[in-house]
């Protein structure tokens, strides 16, 4: 039998991940790195009529395939895992392996309307690298703060000496990083337009802003009602009975 609409659900790991084509339920695995994102894109392009292809947030761990696959102009769509999980419920699927993750992720594609990943500019995908690199430079700060604090009743100044100079190592490079955020916003000026939209509002800054931008690219693309629902603070009726 021919099928005119392929769909594929990629389940991905630190090291590896796992692809689902349906509806042939054929299922594949390749290494998470530059070489295996290749021969999955070879791989994928025995098949004709793929619609959409889903995968789920990893931390980062996903962002060399998706790049890979819009590289090439393949349809990918990133969704919620906690949508993915409850949507397995509902199918009645309730052991969780890497497999069995694929084939609900290429399920889901089948069913449920997704949208489709715009490709990221490189100053994009610049301001996203340095937003993770402020909040994971953020949280050292506080741990460090913490630690300091628990010095107050003991006696030892060298303990403490460490301490400052670790602080005031993080501070310098947070700032240097928030330095090189205004420099990616003026680079390119799609960007930059939409960074001065959001501060001409009352309350959002510079870092506010490349927060925003660097986790809502559908900024912009959307009304305000669709961002609130993308969000999740848009109000929900629960009145049934």
């Amino acid at each position: 039998m021919t099928y005119t609409s392929r769909f594929v659900g990629i389940d991905i790991s630190k090291s590896s991940f796992d692809v689902c084509v349906l509806p042939e339920e054929r299922f594949a695995n390749f290494a998470n790195d530059a070489a295996g994102i290749a021969r999955f894109v070879t791989f994928l392009a025995q098949w004709e009529g793929v619609e959409r292809l889903v995968l789920e947030p990893t931390g980062g761990y996903e962002r060399g395939v998706v790049e890979g696959l819009l590289a090439v102009g393949l349809p990918v769509a990133k969704v919620n895992a906690k949508q993915i999980r409850q949507f397995a419920r509902a199918c009645g699927r309730l052991s969780k392996t890497d497999r069995i993750d694929a084939f609900v992720l290429a399920d889901y594609a089948r069913r449920m309307d997704t949208k489709v990943l715009e490709p990221s500019s490189p100053a994009h995908a610049m301001l996203i690298d340095l937003v993770s690199r402020y909040r994971q430079l953020s949280h050292m700060i506080v741990q460090e703060k913490n630690r300091r604090e628990k010095l107050v009743n003991q006696d030892n100044a060298r303990t403490r000496a460490w301490i400052e100079q670790t602080l005031a190592f993080l501070q310098q490079q947070r700032q240097a990083v928030v330095d090189a955020m205004a420099a990616c916003l003026t680079s390119d000026e799609h960007l930059a337009l939409k960074a001065e939209v959001l501060m001409s509002l009352k309350g959002i800054g510079l870092r506010t802003a490349c927060f925003l931008l660097a986790g809502l690219p559908e900024l912009g693309q959307m009304n305000k009602g669709q961002i609130a629902k993308l969000v999740g603070v848009a109000p929900i009726n629960r009145d049934s009975g």
